[in-house]
């Protein structure tokens, strides 16, 4: 288990569950033990929602369609900021804080 992969609550890390006809691979980490990155989870979810209000066809599906976007948007927007910041000098102190605080949102370095 590398230092940044979290533990599946759900299976406990043994990455099976118990159902009807015995284990079943945990629905949350994919039979893995450990949780995909906040990242893919986030996407995860976003899918999920989309999914279940896409079949509405109302205004309620609309509108969860149109924030899902805005939240891949953003998450592209702070990764191109979190790049660039990386591409700046390494000991200037506003880069690190832009890289600080985009990292903290994306979580990608732990």
């Amino acid at each position: 288990m590398s230092s940044n992969a979290q533990r599946c609550a759900t299976c406990y890390g043994e990455g099976a569950v118990g159902g009807q006809h015995g284990p079943e691979a945990c629905p949350d980490c994919h039979g893995l033990g450990t949780l995909p990155s906040a990242t893919v989870l986030t996407e995860r979810r976003l899918r999920e929602l989309e999914a279940g209000y896409a079949s509405r066809g109302d205004q309620v599906g609309q509108d969860v369609a149109w924030l899902a976007g805005e939240v891949r948007r953003a998450h592209h927007a702070l990764i191109q900021i979190l790049a660039a910041s990386q591409d700046a000098e390494q000991d200037d102190p506003t880069s690190a804080q832009i890289r600080g605080l985009a990292n903290s949102v994306l979580n990608l370095y732990g």
